[in-house]
């Protein structure tokens, strides 16, 4: 299953969601379409599954004994590299393209989002006394202001920055929130 799950990905980040078959998908897994379909019901389930298994990748955030500046920091790069690789990058992309034609490939999208990265960075943020309870807009933002090198990559068509640029960028983004925190903005 994990294996399928890369392959899809891979070609799905390729080739698009319009493109990519599951006869394709079953033959470079090296599966039948049978075994394919057994496991995923449509081309739709298993778009879900890639999503969520590359969600599944985000970067966590638990006490370690790092200062929250420290751990902010290092989840901006961490989400930045998982976010930047081929597969990834290239589901982002899809989605981007797609969406508007394939609406049903937003539920998929909007889960992981909101599943994997939003929920569990605003409960981090709560515990510090960063997001309010029972509220997300501040991780929103935060998550916007991270990633927004991504976007420009993906919507303007800037090159991806480099890991140097990330370091950098995630300490400023870091600093902005915390001293926005700090000043009750």
């Amino acid at each position: 299953m994990a294996n399928l799950l890369q392959v899809a990905r891979v070609i799905f980040a390729r080739q698009g969601y319009r493109a990519t078959t599951m006869d394709e998908i079953a033959a470079t897994a090296g599966l039948t379409k049978r075994t394919v379909y057994a496991w995923h019901r449509d081309k739709e389930a298993l778009f879900r599954a890639c999503v969520l298994v590359g969600a599944e990748r985000f970067p966590k955030l638990a006490p370690d004994g790092r200062t929250v500046t420290r751990a902010l920091e290092r989840y901006v790069v961490e989400l930045h590299r998982e976010l930047s690789r081929e597969d990834s990058y290239g589901i982002g992309v899809l989605f981007l393209r797609e969406v508007q034609e394939f609406p049903e490939i937003a539920e998929s999208m909007q889960r992981g989002y909101l599943d994997y990265m939003i929920n569990p960075l605003a409960a981090f943020l709560r515990r510090h006394g960063l997001e309010e309870a029972g509220q997300v807009e501040r991780t929103k933002l935060f998550v916007a202001m991270a990633l927004a090198p991504l976007h420009n990559t993906m919507l303007v068509g800037l090159q991806l920055p480099s890991p140097g640029e990330v370091r950098a960028h995630a300490r400023r983004c870091v600093a902005i929130f915390l001293g926005g925190s700090q000043l009750g903005l």
